[in-house]
């Protein structure tokens, strides 16, 4: 934008169009400034990484058969075994969460379906029973 400047009067314009046109900028700076810090946050870069690994073709199927499988390990081993201030015992229950890991990572369709199967069992006949008392 040149413009030719033979006046006071063309100056005052070419001064107010400057003025104008940096309080535009720094509104959009701003406005990137506060988009920019919002996408940086702790939660949302968590959020996003999670995600893009879900997305990825095969591993986010994978990363949810391994995090179940680890769930799993891990709450069997609090329930069966509990705590224990033996070594060996640490090292078996140690053994026995791994072991229930990767039999829930290997088998995981069959631990998904029969979860479903489970849930739509529980939560089909409730419904089904309040229909038969209402009526």
């Amino acid at each position: 934008m040149i413009m030719k400047i033979n006046s006071k009067a063309s100056l005052d314009e070419a001064i107010l169009q400057l003025e104008k046109r940096r309080l535009m900028q720094e509104e959009e700076l701003i406005a990137q400034f506060k988009a920019t810090r919002e996408s940086l946050s702790p939660v949302n870069l968590i959020k996003d990484g999670f995600t893009r690994l879900t997305e990825m073709p095969g591993l986010g199927t994978g990363l949810l058969k391994t995090v179940a499988g680890m769930g799993v390990g891990v709450l069997s081993k609090k329930l069966f075994l509990g705590k224990s201030s033996s070594l060996v015992k640490k090292l078996l229950a140690g053994v026995f969460e791994f072991a229930v890991a990767k039999t829930t990572i290997n088998n995981a369709d069959k631990v998904k379906a029969y979860g479903l199967s489970l849930y739509h069992n529980l939560f089909k006949k409730n419904s089904n029973h309040k229909h038969v008392n209402e009526d």
